[in-house]
């Protein structure tokens, strides 16, 4: 959370890279985007979430958060910077 607040504080705006991945697949004609949680590590406090992006059921990339939320979008965000975007 603190990361979020951190953006905000310097001006950036959030953003849902969930929906802007699956905005830039329907543009380019690509397929299903799906996520996939990996693993779910610490204790239940502390939770580490790794989650993985699908694009028609084809693994693209992962990505880890405190919760799945937050490692879908960051998984969801490093895929994004993979395709240009």
């Amino acid at each position: 959370m603190r990361d979020a607040i951190d953006d905000v504080v310097m001006g950036y705006r959030y953003n849902d890279y969930k929906t802007m991945l699956q905005e830039a697949l329907q543009k380019g004609d690509k397929g299903k985007v799906t996520y996939r949680t990996i693993s779910e590590t610490g204790q239940d406090h502390d939770k580490m979430f790794e989650v993985e992006v699908l694009v028609d059921d084809v693994p693209q990339n992962r990505g880890t958060g405190h919760n799945k939320k937050e490692a879908e979008q960051n998984a969801a965000h490093t895929a994004l910077r993979n395709i240009g975007r």
